[in-house]
């Protein structure tokens, strides 16, 4: 009877994390085009001065973290549904 309820929220937690992948990896891909990042990549080592342009760049990475989080956020969800479902 509770699997009424199970699947549609799981497909629900399933279908948000998969557009959330989706957001970051848009995201990733305009971060990797930056000047920003092409510096990082030849320098990864070093603590460049930050310029004042790169203030886009570091919300943009502060927006890919908080995607991260929030992927792991349903993820964890997801894994309380499936695990509560496979023990009844």
């Amino acid at each position: 009877m509770e699997e009424a309820w199970f699947m549609p929220e799981l497909q629900e937690i399933t279908n948000k994390i998969k557009i959330l992948k989706d957001a970051k990896k848009i995201l990733n891909e305009e971060y990797q085009q930056t000047e920003f990042h092409k510096r990082k990549e030849e320098h990864p080592q070093s603590n460049m001065p930050s310029d004042p342009e790169d203030e886009e760049i570091y919300k943009l990475l502060t927006a890919i973290r908080q995607i991260e989080n929030f992927i792991k956020k349903y993820q964890d969800e997801q894994f309380v549904l499936i695990k509560e479902e496979s023990t009844e």
